[in-house]
């Protein structure tokens, strides 16, 4: 039963192939009229940046941050810093330098207006009582007095050292740098916009003795997008490369131009389907499209290979044409499919961008079937045949066939490939230990160390507490319940708790607004900055503070309107992976314990850059996971159908399986960690080693069922099709290779030199592993190959 469903598949796929040779013409039309629709749409593909699809907004820390980023400021946050060379920025210059900063960036495309913070801005206030006893307050500083006497600016200095939520956080503890703070509302933000803008604010503020730094999501998002330009001068010098090496390779205009026609077509078709599915393309993700494309070409070169081939042995252009399709369309097909579906599996992952890219590049992947895998032979059908019939390369391919015939075609040297692969393997676990969920190091992996970006964030985090926010949440089931003393007390005692944490630079929540309100009242007595006894009092300090400022909203940062929330924002220097897994633990531990010992409060992770990112790591994880053994599983049971044999699934995962864990073990030796970023590189090329493996069995089946001896048909795959794996495994690596050269996004360049290193172990687990173990274990599908009465290739 088996045996005549695996024989009726097999015929079926042969008449519809009999069937696509009849109606070349048709099919050709049919592939450019989806081409021509396709195209049409391409003026409506946007290439940006969206925040939001970067989170995982199922997770509850992300459901936290949607709630509470409105009224206590997200994670995307600009933070720009004024130093002074010499003394403390107490001086005329100085602090009308600050104020013009503030003013600034409040100017700011998509800035909330309403969470600015800065000494010199309006919400940052003296609050004092007046000669009736009542409260009143005014701003540090008045921008209409230009000039301010020794003395006067001594009390300014005084007044800030005295105020705990402007001195260290806002003004550096050795007083000579002041930061100002802005939110950006998410809704749609205009990064190439808003980074313009503010880099205009920069150069305005450049005075000699003082220095000028700035960080923050928005502007690293900012600094991606000054990259473009670059990105597609280096894409176009891949495609002038893979060009030459075509030109090299073949020598011949069909094996320059159908490639080509194949990166053109499948590109129109993929970037087409974004624009019309409105699917944005991120500037970061923008070598992965290039490899789909790439993995294209080296499709229709396997095909183009091919077709010489056959020319050099039946001289007939349309016969050549048919050969090459009947030998390369089930393994070009299974290759194909098997890539496309282990992209699409990108879809699992928690974060949008994830789903988005899984359906794009899962489309454009598939789409190859037809732009490439029958495009290419039915074009060598209508077009004329050359006159030169003569195959080139025999030179190379005597070569290889005679290493494969000293190496992995004896038993002896297969079983040492073997070996030295289960070493190399065993000894690549060690590394892959050291392989971090999340960032790997200070500042941001997408730009250089010696980057202004990292330099920015290095200057602000060494003078001030960190520019790495986490936001905490306190949450009471009753309105007004925070102003409950238990509450405040254990909105204390949670910061205390974080306190333990070394690497904590500073916090800042509403008892502490309370404390300095109590000691006001009391004049000024330091025994009396304490958080009162009863709700009634602590609300009577927080209505005495809110109405001594003539700005509305003044406790906006700390509590909500309905008094049932609080903000509890904790600094960082920096958001690599242990510091937030050692944060997050701390805080969940601390959660716990309070939620347990006082009734009625919630506690909620976790708002700022640090909170999103501890979210994004955990599901990361969890993607991880499942992305990366899902793509193989796929892979397995995919060619085990095709193949009706698990062995021949288990034989096309097993190099797969080698070449991530070199993989995993380059990333731990270079320090790269997993990243959004990275978890779709790595996913695009675990499924290029199955190109080179599908080709190779199926080379080593066929030649087997002519030769009957498995040895000289090993030899035979690896002279034919494995010189064009190694020219197709160049021509991937030519795709990605330039970011290397040309790119100044780290991350691109550490991405390209990542995905080269995949493709090349690929292509040598490949050329080595497959016929190795096909000569150590005799495989069955592969020496029950035979072709029946139809010349179709099938298994006993």
């Amino acid at each position: 039963m088996v045996s005549q469903s695996r024989h009726r598949l097999t015929h079926a796929l042969h008449r519809a192939e009999e069937w696509i040779f009849a109606n070349p013409k048709i099919v050709l039309a049919l592939v450019l009229i989806v081409t021509a629709l396709f195209g049409a749409a391409l003026p409506k593909l946007r290439i940006y940046s969206d925040f939001a699809d970067l989170l995982p907004q199922n997770h509850p820390y992300i459901q936290t941050y949607n709630r509470l980023k409105e009224n206590f400021g997200g994670a995307n946050m600009i933070v720009m810093a004024v130093e002074v060379e010499k003394g403390t920025i107490f001086n005329d210059e100085t602090l009308a330098l600050i104020h013009k900063a503030t003013q600034g960036v409040d100017d700011l495309p998509g800035v909330n207006h309403n969470l600015v913070s800065s000494l010199s801005h309006r919400t940052a206030r003296k609050i004092f009582l007046d000669e009736q006893g009542g409260f009143a307050s005014e701003s540090y500083y008045d921008p209409m007095k230009t000039t301010r006497t020794v003395a006067e600016l001594e009390q300014l200095k005084k007044d800030v050292i005295a105020n705990p939520t402007i001195y260290g956080l806002l003004v550096s503890p050795d007083l000579k740098a002041a930061l100002i703070k802005a939110q950006l509302n998410e809704a749609d933000i205009d990064y190439p916009k808003t980074f313009e803008a503010l880099q205009k604010v920069r150069e305005s503020l450049s005075i000699p003795g003082h220095k000028i730094y700035v960080t923050g999501n928005p502007v690293l998002t900012g600094w991606v997008y000054t990259y473009l330009a670059q990105i597609v001068e280096i894409l176009a010098w891949t495609l002038a490369l893979i060009t030459f090496l075509l030109i090299v390779y073949f020598r011949r205009f069909y094996g320059i131009a159908l490639p080509l026609l194949g990166i053109a077509l499948s590109s129109i078709w993929g970037l087409g389907f974004m624009a019309i599915m409105g699917i944005n393309l991120e500037p970061l993700s923008l070598p992965i499209p290039f490899l789909i494309a790439a993995r294209a070409t080296s499709h229709g070169v396997q095909l183009v290979v091919r077709y010489y081939e056959e020319l050099a042995i039946v001289k007939n252009g349309q016969k050549a044409a048919r050969n090459a399709l009947d030998a390369l369309f089930r393994p070009g097909s299974l290759a194909i499919i098997v890539d496309a579906v282990g992209i699409a599996v990108l879809v699992l992952g928690a974060a949008p961008f994830n789903h988005k890219l899984g359906v794009a590049a899962g489309f454009w992947g598939f789409s190859v079937i037809f732009t490439v895998h029958f495009m290419v032979p039915l074009a060598l059908t209508v077009l004329p045949a050359p006159k030169n019939t003569v195959n080139a390369n025999e030179g190379v391919r005597n070569f290889l066939g005679a290493a494969m015939a000293r190496t992995g075609g004896t038993d002896g040297g297969a079983r040492s490939i073997l070996l030295l692969t289960l070493i190399g393997a065993i000894g690549g676990l060690y590394f892959v230990g050291k392989v971090q969920l999340g960032e790997s190091e200070p500042g941001s992996p997408l730009l250089h160390l010696d980057h202004d970006y990292n330099v920015s964030t290095k200057a602000i985090n060494t003078r001030f507490p960190g520019s790495e926010e986490l936001h905490v949440l306190m949450r009471t089931d009753e309105k007004g319940g925070i102003k409950r003393p238990e509450v405040m007390a254990a909105i204390e005692r949670f910061q205390a708790h974080m306190m333990s944490d070394p690497t904590l630079g500073g916090a800042k929540a509403i008892p502490g607004v309370l404390r300095v309100v109590n000691k006001l009242t009391h004049n000024d007595d330091p025994r009396w900055m304490q958080v009162p006894d009863t709700a009634d009092e602590v609300g009577g300090l927080m209505f005495a503070y809110m109405a001594a400022s003539p700005i509305p909203g003044a406790l906006k940062e700390f509590v909500n309107a309905d008094e049932n929330e609080a903000n509890m924002v904790f600094y960082y220097k920096d958001h690599q992976a242990d510091t937030i897994q050692r944060v997050v633990a701390l805080a969940e531990e601390g959660k716990k314990k309070l939620e347990a010992e006082v009734k009625g409060i919630h506690i909620e992770l976790g708002g700022g850059i640090v909170g999103v990112t501890a979210a994004g790591n955990q599901a990361l994880h969890t993607d991880h996971m499942i992305i990366i053994p899902t793509v193989m599983l796929i892979a397995f049971v995919i060619v085990m159908i095709y193949y009706s044999s698990v062995h021949a699934g288990w034989l096309m995962v097993l190099p797969m399986l080698f070449a991530t864990l070199m993989t995993y073990a380059y990333m731990g030796a270079a320090n790269i960690g997993i990243s959004v970023n990275t978890v779709p590189v790595i996913a695009v090329g675990v499924g290029v080693g199955i190109d080179y493996a599908v080709y190779f069995m199926d080379r080593i089946r066929e030649e087997y069922a002519s030769l009957q001896d498995i040895k000289q048909a090993v030899i035979r795959a690896v002279a034919t099709t494995g010189y064009a794996v190694s020219f197709t495994a160049v021509t991937l690596i030519a795709g990605v290779v330039m970011w290397i050269f040309m790119s100044d996004l780290r991350f691109q360049s550490d991405a390209a030199v990542l995905l080269s290193f995949m493709l090349i172990v690929n292509a040598i687990a490949a050329v080595l592993i497959v016929p190795s173990w096909c000569v150590v274990f005799k495989p069955k599908f592969v020496t029950a190959a035979h072709y029946d009465a139809d010349g179709v290739l099938e298994n006993d």
